[in-house]
């Protein structure tokens, strides 16, 4: 009497591991790249409100830069200036996006903050009337 499993069943319980790992996998990454996101979100969310009190107090919006770019990092003066040196956004080298706010048109009375992911070439905004935006796979859409 022969005691243990079969190769053939060892092969197959390995194949079905393996499928069962390659899928856990594929969402995990989902999963991951939807909570960066909402990060990111919720950084330009908080930078919408605190703008909103910045114009209340100074009579104009806070610009961290005149230009605004993906290699644009402006976490720790946004922090600082309007968070009041909380550490409202992420100023960390495990950061997963970059945070700049600009005036649009050149106007003090309009902003649009930037958040640019440091894995693609994707980016979310939000503006001082609130419009949100995401620019992904190339393509632009409205809201989050």
């Amino acid at each position: 009497m022969n005691k243990g499993f079969s190769l053939i069943e060892l092969l197959v319980t390995v194949a079905i591991l393996g499928i069962i790992a390659a899928i856990g996998v594929v969402a995990l990454g989902g999963f991951i790249g939807s909570a960066k996101e909402k990060q990111a979100t919720t950084g330009l969310s908080s930078i919408y409100l605190a703008q909103e009190e910045y114009r209340s107090l100074y009579g104009t919006y806070y610009q961290s830069a005149s230009n605004c770019g993906s290699s644009s990092n402006h976490a720790s003066l946004i922090n600082t200036n309007l968070f009041s040196n909380d550490k409202t956004l992420d100023e960390t080298s495990e950061r997963n996006y970059n945070f700049c706010i600009e005036y649009l048109n050149g106007s003090s009375s309009s902003f649009q903050a930037n958040a640019y992911a440091l894995d693609s070439s994707d980016y979310l905004t939000i503006t001082n009337t609130n419009i949100k935006r995401k620019f992904k796979n190339n393509n632009w859409s409205d809201g989050w």
